[in-house]
């Protein structure tokens, strides 16, 4: 399909892109590449390289840039159609429909569409001309591809930018290469307190052999897993977040190699691996003791709504003792969700604060240790009385729905404010008076947050984010403040009861902040410094149960969130160890059954003629990394060959 030629005036954002860099990057390139690479730049600055944007890139994409900490290069997959400016095709990767991926950085490309694909953004399409002085490589010899192109003759390409992935070099000693094929949501954790994890995996050879899979482990990041290469790797990931590794001898089996193990393939010495690694989740330990173990199966809905305190939820439950002997599918058996009150003593607890800790929309699985299960309640009060004492039982759980209590924003009157502050007070009174602390705690920390998160218990000089939703407010009276201290001085005796003396010191704290002269917080807090805080709970615990903003809120909270890429900053050099060699890595699938039955081995030498397996290509249907659309076809052609190259000139020897 010829190219559109009514596109009217150029870009002229983009012929600028050149002089609207920072003075301080132009800086960074003159150090780095030399006087006369920048000034040759500069020269190549001219009308004849134009860009017409004919798609906006999609919201929501990842700003990557050269910079990032252990950045070493991109991929992109792209569709492309090229012409001379008469109308005559002479490359299309539409003509089969199959997008194609690249690395920006490799040695033997056109100059000009190296520059083209790296002003764009993923989902972008634009078209561009390329003047004869860009159509060869940056060295200045001709370009393998595209060929058969006559000399001094200026080129036009259709170009959509599907995807963006980032390669990262985890030691920067090119020893551990990580693509990352999945991002993470943004709010997923890279850090947690716990060091055990749960991925899925696939390692193979380069000739595409299987030499270990799982379909889910668990280990220990200090001790480690299958090779050196996994924790390091899983280290830098967040949860859900999958990726693509190129694994040198050093970070896998060295010298030795392994032998086979049972029906896994032996590894030859000096191998290297790739591995599709998917981080699944953190092993969580919550509850009040940190006594259970949660492991996620599958993240929430895009809704994101956490289950607080006192939730009426709706669940599929499926319970089984160690043995795998299943004693509760409520849920499953007639279609209907199992339903109940969060935190209300309705369930036994272990139920209560696994499912408080999970969103709308999450299937995670659960180990209880039996005083959290059945151990002091008896099972027979709960219709399960073949389940033994001092059972330690694991629950499967899907949460369906999540609604929670009204949240104070939504309470238009004082008085009702009042009369809820109120009522979670004296629930909290019930719970301490049963030694129940933590659930307690929960009611009296909802009481004194009602208060401070309504519009009318807004503190004097206190920076408030309710103010920051221009939502009117009044400032505290003396009834409610009177209220606020009694929460507050009841939630710090729950802490010290939990063995929690720092945060029942900085409640007293919160008292003093607003009445310093407040004389039993002052000798309150003056004893517990003689205590040190003994506590290893679950750090959540204590506040879990309310929300500080209803999430249709969070999007006006999200100031200065966005940022704009400038197009050509995030390509360029920086001071990573990649300049353009080539490296080679199969198909590595998340889930192959068996291992590859037809070997391809990637030359030792690479031709330019003939190119060989894209260095990156995985044929992994996974949301990209910065991507903003996706391949129809899960196929990926990697017989072209297009090797980009990043922006900048080569470093001078």
């Amino acid at each position: 399909m010829p190219i559109s030629l009514e596109l009217g005036e150029p870009d002229q954002s983009f012929y600028n892109l050149w002089k609207e860099e920072c003075e301080e990057l132009w800086e960074e390139e003159d150090e780095l590449w030399g006087d006369e690479d920048v000034e040759e730049e500069l020269s190549l600055r001219h009308p004849g390289f134009n860009k017409w944007t004919v798609q906006q890139a999609a919201a929501g994409g990842d700003l990557i840039r050269a910079k990032d900490k252990n950045f070493y290069c991109l991929e992109v997959q792209v569709h492309f159609t090229g012409e001379l400016v008469d109308g005559t095709q002479f490359v299309s990767s539409r003509e089969n429909d199959i997008p194609e991926r690249f690395i920006l950085g490799q040695e033997d490309v056109m100059h000009g569409f190296n520059l083209a694909v790296s002003s764009m953004q993923p989902g972008e399409k634009a078209i561009f001309t390329i003047p004869p002085a860009l159509t060869m490589t940056k060295a200045g010899s001709p370009a393998s591809i595209p060929s058969n192109i006559p000399p001094n003759q200026t080129l036009r390409f259709e170009i959509e930018l599907i995807a963006m992935f980032t390669v990262i070099d985890i030691f920067e000693d090119e020893g551990i290469l990580k693509k990352i094929v999945k991002n993470a949501e943004s709010d997923r954790e890279q850090s947690h307190s716990s060091d055990f994890v749960f991925v899925k995996y696939n390692a193979c050879l380069m000739d595409g052999t299987s030499v270990s899979k799982s379909e889910g482990v668990e280990f220990r990041l200090t001790d480690g897993f299958f090779c050196p290469a996994f924790a390091h790797a899983v280290h830098t990931m967040k949860e859900g977040e999958e990726a693509v590794l190129i694994v040198k001898p050093k970070y896998a089996f060295g010298e030795q190699g392994r032998p086979s193990q049972g029906e896994e393939t032996a590894v030859p010495p000096d191998a290297t691996l790739y591995v599709h690694l998917q981080f699944v989740c953190w092993i969580r330990q919550i509850g009040e003791d940190q006594g259970i173990a949660k492991k996620t199966l599958s993240i929430g809905n895009s809704q994101r709504i956490h289950t607080q305190s006192q939730a009426v939820v709706k669940v599929r439950l499926l319970g089984k003792l160690q043995d795998g002997t299943v004693f509760d599918h409520r849920g499953h058996d007639d279609g209907e969700p199992f339903e109940f009150v969060v935190d209300e003593g309705q369930v036994i607890d272990g139920l209560d604060e696994s499912v408080m800790t999970m969103e709308e929309g999450e299937v995670a699985e659960f180990t209880i240790p039996p005083q959290h299960a059945f151990d002091a309640v008896g099972s027979d009060q709960h219709q399960f009385p073949f389940v033994p004492r001092n059972a330690t039982v694991v629950y499967k759980i899907e949460l369906l729905s999540v609604v929670n209590e009204k949240h104070p924003l939504y309470i238009p009157s004082r008085s009702e404010i009042v009369e809820y502050a109120s009522r979670k007070e004296k629930e909290g009174d019930i719970y301490f008076n049963l030694g129940k602390h933590l659930r307690a705690h929960r009611r009296y920390f909802k009481a004194r947050q009602i208060i401070a998160y309504s519009r009318f218990g807004v503190r004097s000089g206190e920076f408030n984010l309710i103010k920051l939703l221009s939502i009117p407010t009044s400032e505290i009276d003396a009834q409610l403040e009177e209220m606020w201290i009694s929460s507050t001085f009841k939630a710090a005796k729950c802490a010290i009861q939990l063995g929690c003396c720092k945060q029942a010191s900085d409640y007293y704290g919160e008292v003093l902040n607003y009445d310093a002269a407040n004389v039993q917080a002052q000798q309150q807090q003056k004893l517990l410094q003689e205590f040190p805080d003994g506590s290893s709970r679950d750090p959540d615990a204590m506040q879990r149960g309310f929300e500080r903003f209803p999430p249709e809120y969070e999007s006006e909270l999200q100031l200065n969130a966005t940022v704009s890429a400038a197009a050509f900053s995030p390509r360029r050099k920086g001071k990573h160890s990649y300049r353009g060699g080539v490296f080679y890595i199969p198909d590595v699938q998340a889930n192959s059954s068996q291992p590859a039955s037809t070997p391809s081995t990637a030359p030792s030498t690479p031709n330019p003629t003939t190119p060989p397996t894209n260095a990156l290509a995985t044929g992994t249907s996974g949301t990209p990394s910065g991507s903003a659309a996706q391949s129809s076809s899960g196929t990926i052609n990697t017989n072209r060959g297009f090797l980009f190259r990043c922006f900048g000139p080569s470093p001078t020897n």
